[in-house]
């Protein structure tokens, strides 16, 4: 048996951006050990910094999407409705006017468990944007309150800029699902290419050892027992597309 042997690791069951970051970290610890690689190892290096960089600008291309700016100016749509429902909402509460006061405080009750919704992630945002809208459709006293105030058109498009916040939510993550399976085509040359390299490094800690290769050894052997728990020794599962590697 080696006595040096790296640590049990199935790269190709490991998530898109997963595997990505596993090699482009192997990558970077063993840059600095260039000098010291005999021709095997050189060309090993070299062959995995090529396909891991091809890897990493398809998975980077398919990540982006055109929806991300619609989608960015319909929540700043959706968000600025509300606000200005929040704002004159409270601008009447203690207002002289008791029709529009009794209004601003019927608002202010239905709001009341959502006055923070503005503020939650994207995906939760939609969610409680929409309960609101449906509940404000089903409740006659905070529709004719709404009106007193001129609020009634605040809440129409809110609920508007809302709908077509979550169509295009829902367009984009379809986009990333897509490019998720599209990242896939050029993740099989990458594990390999690791492999490799992983190999020679193997190798040459036991049959042309010296303490810089050792070193290396010990180094990606550690990234390997760290990935190996996310994912490297069982069934692959498509990783979360928000974000795109680096």
């Amino acid at each position: 048996m080696s006595k040096f042997e790296l640590t049990s690791l199935t790269a190709a069951n490991l998530t898109i951006n997963n595997a990505f970051s596993l090699f482009k970290t192997s990558i970077e610890v063993s840059i600095p050990f260039k000098s010291n690689f005999g021709p095997i190892e050189s060309a090993a290096l070299a062959q995995f910094i090529l396909d891991n960089d091809n890897f990493g600008k398809q998975i980077n291309k398919s990540q982006k999407s055109d929806l991300t700016k619609k989608l960015d100016a319909l929540d700043k749509d959706r968000v600025g409705f509300w606000k200005e429902i929040k704002r004159i909402e409270n601008s009447y509460v203690k207002s002289p006017d008791l029709t529009k006061k009794e209004a601003a405080l019927t608002i202010q009750s239905f709001i009341a468990p959502y006055v923070d919704a503005d503020s939650l992630p994207l995906n939760s945002k939609s969610g409680v944007f929409s309960e609101i809208s449906t509940k404000y459709n089903a409740n006659a006293a905070v529709q004719a309150a709404a009106k007193v105030l001129g609020l009634d058109s605040s809440f129409a498009s809110f609920e508007t800029k809302n709908k077509a916040s979550n169509v295009i939510y829902k367009s984009r993550n379809d986009e990333y699902a897509k490019a998720e399976a599209s990242g896939t085509s050029l993740k099989p040359a990458a594990v390999a290419s690791y492999n490799m390299f992983c190999t020679a490094i193997e190798q040459a800690a036991n049959f042309t050892p010296s303490d810089k290769i050792i070193s290396l050894f010990h180094q990606l052997d550690e990234l390997r027992k760290t990935y190996h728990a996310l994912g490297g020794s069982g069934k692959d599962t498509p990783a979360a597309p928000d974000a795109p590697a680096k």
